[in-house]
């Protein structure tokens, strides 16, 4: 096997794909199995779920999941039809604007969030751990701007 050059194991792109491999891989390994008679959302749906449940307090849309996520229309309407079919979500009009549907997380979501909510927080303080607030600060903000450029 060829070995791959150190400018291309520099890269931002390449430090952030080796970031998201082991993000997921350790998601995975701390994930709990579900209950066999349990339909399991895929880890984007699960995030769209967690989202949601993490704003009860707000009206959110599909324009907000695609905003959040960095999704296309299309692929956001695949993941809130599948939520929805599998009883995870509801979708209720609103009655400034009979298109718009607000989207709401069923007990049934509510319950895989608060499952996942404490691994969630095992794996952010294992990811963070000897990082200084500031240092947490840096790569978010840097993160950010990244985030901004490639949207254009």
């Amino acid at each position: 096997m060829e070995a791959i050059p150190i400018e291309r194991q520099n890269s931002i792109g390449f430090v952030i794909r080796g970031l998201s491999n082991l993000l997921r891989r350790k998601m995975m390994e701390m994930a709990p199995p579900p209950p066999e008679d349990r339909q399991t959302p895929t880890e984007a749906e699960g995030q769209i779920i967690d989202f949601l449940c993490d704003h009860l307090d707000l009206d959110l849309y599909q324009r907000d999941v695609e905003r959040v996520f960095c999704i296309r229309r299309s692929t956001a309407c695949r993941f809130l039809q599948n939520l929805e079919r599998d009883g995870l979500l509801v979708r209720r009009s609103v009655p400034q604007d009979a298109r718009l549907k607000k989207l709401v997380p069923t007990a049934k979501a509510l319950a895989i969030h608060a499952e996942i909510e404490s691994k969630t927080r095992m794996i952010e303080a294992l990811m963070t751990r000897d990082l200084t607030r500031e240092e947490i600060g840096q790569f978010l903000s840097i993160a950010r701007k990244i985030q901004r450029n490639l949207r254009q």
